[in-house]
């Protein structure tokens, strides 16, 4: 799911303190209806895709039958599972470690949790198969995969996986509890969930890393977006500054760098306009509002040509 990387609190609910989320519960079992539910509360960075949405929409069908990362077949021998045909939603959250970026993956679906294990264990010399809090575990080599529930599965290396499945039961604090989650909340889409949300904040990690590849303006701490797509694809995003000052020079590099996108030829050639054309960005106080609008009239052929983009840079990558 490589492309998707290119994009008021809960009264009663939870409380932060100093940073940390408390935890709701214990529940007396683990709930998946809500995928933040399944994300400890410590992430710092989170996309929420909605499959079934994009599988079904005019907007991405062509993305979602493309075949980025090789084949499908493979993708099951190795996984067990293809989360392009057989996730309805996924979850991908990071958080900061020692040696860089934790990444959690949590999906949910029609998953056959036997074969996903049977496939990890393939995958990995030395695995094992084992349980926490009831939910089947397999954990070798660093890495780990938990049958959640019947229906969800959760990746990443086993302590954090072990989280995944404690913030299931409410026994540590989840995603929604904490700085994300009230992100998520002013774009509700808490209650008006879109096809992908994404919310982040931004940390000395993720400067360090960016350096040399994108520049990040000064005073940024967290950027939150929501992608709707119905007859017409809306964008919508919020950029949270230290300062008005630090929000209007951003605002004002970033409508530049659209306004040079927009003319670039390669852009012009592929027909790549639209994206830029119904874009708009403008300094509110402390933030920066982000939005991107595209008719329906505009829709024929655009997910194609971005595929094509992609694929090309799949292939470039391997």
């Amino acid at each position: 799911m490589k492309w998707v990387l290119m994009l008021a609190a809960l009264a009663g609910c939870a409380e932060t303190t100093a940073g940390a989320v408390k935890a709701r519960g214990p529940r007396t079992g683990p709930d998946d209806s809500d995928l933040w539910n399944v994300v400890p509360g410590d992430v710092e960075s989170l996309i929420d895709v909605d499959l079934a949405a994009l599988r079904a929409s005019r907007w991405s069908q062509a993305l979602m039958q493309g075949n980025l990362d090789g084949d499908r077949d493979e993708r099951r021998r190795r996984f067990g599972y293809d989360v392009f045909t057989e996730a309805e939603r996924m979850v991908v959250a990071g958080a900061e470690a020692t040696g860089g970026p934790d990444t959690l993956t949590v999906a949910r679906g029609r998953f056959d949790g036997a074969r996903a294990g049977s496939a990890f264990l393939a995958a990995t010399p030395g695995a094992s198969a084992t349980q926490w809090r009831g939910s089947a575990l397999w954990e070798g080599q660093g890495r780990a995969i938990a049958l959640v529930t019947p229906r969800t599965l959760a990746q990443g290396d086993g302590q954090r996986v072990r989280a995944a499945i404690d913030a299931s039961w409410a026994i540590v604090g989840d995603a929604s509890g904490g700085a994300l989650g009230e992100l998520r909340r002013s774009l509700d889409a808490d209650r008006n969930p879109p096809a992908v949300t994404l919310a982040l904040t931004v940390t000395d990690g993720m400067r360090t890393r960016a350096a040399g590849v994108m520049a990040v303006p000064d005073g940024l701490r967290r950027i939150g977006a929501r992608l709707d797509l119905g007859a017409d694809l809306n964008l919508e995003g919020a950029a949270l500054f230290d300062s008005n000052g630090h929000a209007v020079a951003a605002a004002s590099i970033w409508s530049e760098t659209v306004r040079v996108y927009m003319r670039q030829p390669m852009v012009i050639l592929l027909g790549l306009g639209p994206i830029f054309q119904g874009m708009t960005v403008a300094a509110e106080g402390s933030r920066v509002h982000v939005r991107l609008h595209i008719g329906a009239d505009k829709r024929e052929g655009l997910a194609e040509k971005v595929l094509a983009v992609l694929e090309a840079l799949a292939k470039t990558r391997h």
